[in-house]
């Protein structure tokens, strides 16, 4: 019987975030049609600036709970801190080449979605994320990358391994950011 009510209420949630999603949408395409310098301005907006997938996230999150029904963290992926620990640290390109422990796993600073992960030229395996606060990361030198594209990772998830010395650049709408301030 228990098992019963938690399937109705799996499903009603289920059923509650699509209704909420489909009422949005309506609203939304309602609003584009009625005015056509809303329309335009939208149009603009997305298709000539730079768009932050994980600040909606973010937000929907806030108001809303999880946008998937079925959430929990794998202990296998998960570190307890988002503070990259090294032994030193230099410039390197646009960020910091960071000294870390042989075989040092990476924990994702802040949350965010990643929206790149592959090979960067000069750095490596990189995995990008751009966090809620609309700051990209790149973590670069990745031995073997834990995540794929558009995953959406919570502060202290784990993206890979690294050898002994890592990349790291902080960017904000293609602006190259101070390191020191971020690590």
């Amino acid at each position: 019987m228990a098992k019963k009510i938690k399937k109705v209420s799996l499903i009603s949630k289920i059923f509650s975030k699509v209704l909420i999603c489909i009422i949005l949408l309506l609203g939304i395409l309602i609003a584009l049609k009625a005015s056509p310098s809303l329309r335009e301005g939208l149009y603009k907006y997305v298709f000539q600036n730079h768009f932050s997938f994980a600040e909606v996230n973010l937000a929907y999150e806030k108001l809303f709970g999880s946008s998937l029904p079925l959430t929990g963290t794998d202990k296998a992926a998960y570190v307890s801190s988002t503070k990259i620990e090294y032994e030193d640290s230099k410039k390197y390109k646009d960020g910091v080449e960071l000294k870390v422990s042989d075989n040092y796993v990476i924990p994702v600073i802040k949350s965010g979605i990643v929206i790149f992960a592959g090979e960067k030229e000069g750095y490596g395996n990189t995995v990008i994320v751009q966090q809620g606060d609309g700051i990209e990361v790149w973590y670069g030198n990745i031995k073997d990358i834990k995540v794929s594209m558009y995953d959406y990772l919570k502060a202290g998830d784990i993206l890979g391994e690294v050898s002994s010395k890592m990349y790291l650049v902080f960017t904000e709408e293609g602006k190259v950011l101070d390191y020191k301030k971020y690590i």
